[in-house]
């Protein structure tokens, strides 16, 4: 490649200048400095602010092409390069290579006990890093049964957007951002971003509204976030900076208008210290919030309340089951009153928060293991404040993905990956005609379901990097749907993968994408989806590379599944 020394010099006068003027034009410089980084490859510092910037904005693992620049290049450059490539490689799903930088970088650590340079990361950081690798190999291998939407520019924005908070029929979605479009406050904050204001978009079928400012009775100059919105969308619960970190609560009038927030009555905001989630039953007789309030078992932790007698009463921990010595937050009950999901810093994860469910067990009187929901739904970045929906087939949280506008943007989370409960009552009341006695056809229909079950999988074939289902395979996938419409005890199973080019986290997006991809094609011809499901596995192990560009497609006998 041409080396332009010159120009590179440049390049990085211009980006240092950006890069100082506002974080909001991080984007910006992120730009300059790959241009320059690109002009002359052999620049150690246009390369090494190249990474940098990666590391800080969206399309984090993009920053291990520059890093290992720098490190063939001049590897003293950066006490700490090792750890920022492990980084790099975490980001990227690429787990074992994060683990061989991550350990090189503990080596040269322990090499250098003395060294307190500001590039230096503590044993304690790449200890948890190397934990959080070691956690994700397991967790990627068992694949999730979710799917990641993006909900749309109306109500998204290239500034952060997150902790999503719906009605109970999913019409009304409030949700806080740093947005600069109708923002209370013309200025920004001491980190270049517009203060935190809340929004509000509403849905009519399937299309949210642009996303407005919720009025001024409830935002203010400064900071101001959503907590939680009731079941009929009339009552909100929102965080204040009072107490050191108070929950409050607004209620809408008949003409959509909503009332200056009042504290939360009773004993749930501690003196000096924060409650910064909450979750509260559709009848208003139990609570569920988050506080660093003395007596837990460390950081923030999960706790409990019921109300009596028109007041609540002293909250109680919600337990070890639950909590750790590190940050739990965002409670949520399902609609089963026994299942909760909660993010957490201390349960096995990829990094970070990471969304968790778990159980109350009556017999046990005890919560089970929470269980993560695994890759897509938890990345190695944050996950906060999963939102899910009253019939638990979808959710709502934010998170920085490669598809965003910019920073967080808010996603819907589909459950996909199981066959629904509406299939298990199909199959109950086929169980109910039967009888002792088998007719021809009935024995015909017998003898063809056996031969259809088998068979070889069909192997549903994609283009590089395409998640469209080909026109040669249309005519077999109208044939199993057909079959399948004509006998009710019959679903189908969709396994995607990908080939290994490119790294593992486009991998597992891709293959989940093709999952969808065949499933929608399914739904389209009329089979329910809760006789389908469909999962995306990654890179298929042991395939050539033009066998893994595929799905696989099942057709399975529902009754086997609940006898």
């Amino acid at each position: 490649m041409a080396q332009d020394p010159e120009l590179a010099k440049i390049y990085l006068e211009q980006a240092d200048q950006v890069y100082a003027e506002a974080k909001d034009a991080i984007e910006i410089a992120k730009d300059i400095y790959i241009q320059a980084a690109e002009a002359d490859t052999m620049n150690v510092r246009a390369n090494y602010m190249a990474g940098i910037l990666y590391l800080e904005t969206v399309n984090r693992d993009y920053s291990t092409e520059y890093f290992e620049r720098v490190k063939r290049l001049d590897p003293k450059y950066r006490f700490n390069i090792d750890y920022l490539l492990g980084r790099g490689y975490q980001y990227g799903l690429e787990f074992e290579k994060a683990l061989k930088y991550f350990n090189a970088y503990k080596q040269r650590l322990m090499a250098n006990r003395g060294y307190r340079g500001g590039d230096r990361t503590s044993v304690y950081d790449v200890n948890d890093r190397i934990e959080e690798c070691k956690n994700a190999k397991e967790i990627i291998g068992m694949p999730s049964s979710y799917t990641i939407e993006h909900v749309g520019e109306d109500v998204n924005s290239s500034w952060p957007d997150y902790a999503p908070v719906l009605n109970k029929d999913e019409t009304v979605m409030i949700f806080t951002s740093r947005r600069q479009e109708e923002n209370t406050n013309e200025n920004v904050d001491k980190d270049n971003f517009y203060f935190e204001d809340i929004y509000i978009s509403k849905r009519k079928g399937v299309t949210w509204s642009k996303a407005k400012n919720i009025g001024q009775n409830i935002n203010t100059l400064y900071h101001d976030s959503n907590l939680f919105l009731s079941g009929d969308g009339k009552t909100l619960y929102i965080y204040s900076d009072e107490g050191n970190g108070d929950i409050y609560y607004s209620t809408e009038n008949a003409n959509e208008e909503w009332s200056k927030p009042k504290p939360l009555e009773g004993r749930i905001n501690s003196q000096g210290f924060a409650e910064q989630s909450i979750w509260v039953s559709d009848d208003g007789e139990f609570m569920m919030f988050a506080s660093n309030r003395p007596g837990g078992y460390g950081g923030f932790d999960i706790y409990g309340c019921y109300k009596e007698d028109g007041q609540w009463k002293r909250p109680f921990n919600m337990g070890p089951e639950i909590n750790t010595k590190l940050d739990e937050d965002g409670p949520f009950m399902a609609k089963d009153g026994v299942t909760i999901y909660f993010s957490s810093r201390g349960h096995k994860g990829f990094g970070g928060f990471d969304v968790f469910t778990s159980k109350y067990d009556d017999k046990s009187q005890k919560w089970t293991s929470p269980k993560n929901l695994g890759y897509p739904v938890n990345t190695v970045d944050d996950e906060v404040y999963f939102h899910p929906t009253s019939d638990g087939e979808r959710g709502y949280l934010a998170s920085v993905r490669e598809e965003g506008l910019g920073f967080t943007d808010i996603y819907m989370v589909k459950h996909v990956g199981d066959l629904g409960i509406t299939a298990r009552e199909r199959i109950a009341e086929l169980k109910k005609t039967e009888n002792n006695f088998v007719t021809d056809e009935e024995l015909k229909i017998k003898q063809l379901i056996d031969s259809v079950l088998n068979i070889s999988a069909y192997q549903v074939y994609f283009d590089v990097n395409s998640i469209d289902v080909l026109p040669s395979h249309e005519e077999r996938l109208k044939d199993m749907a057909n079959f399948v419409k004509v006998h009710q005890n019959l679903g189908i199973q969709i396994s995607a993968f990908a080939s290994s080019d490119g790294n593992p986290r486009y991998n597992y997006e891709l293959s989940n994408k093709r999952a969808q991809s065949v499933l929608k094609f399914f739904l389209d011809q009329g089979i329910e989806q809760d006789r389908l499901a469909a999962r995306g596995f990654g890179v298929l192990t042991g395939m050539v590379e033009d066998k893994s560009r595929k799905a696989e497609v099942k057709i399975l006998d529902l009754s086997r599944f609940y006898e």
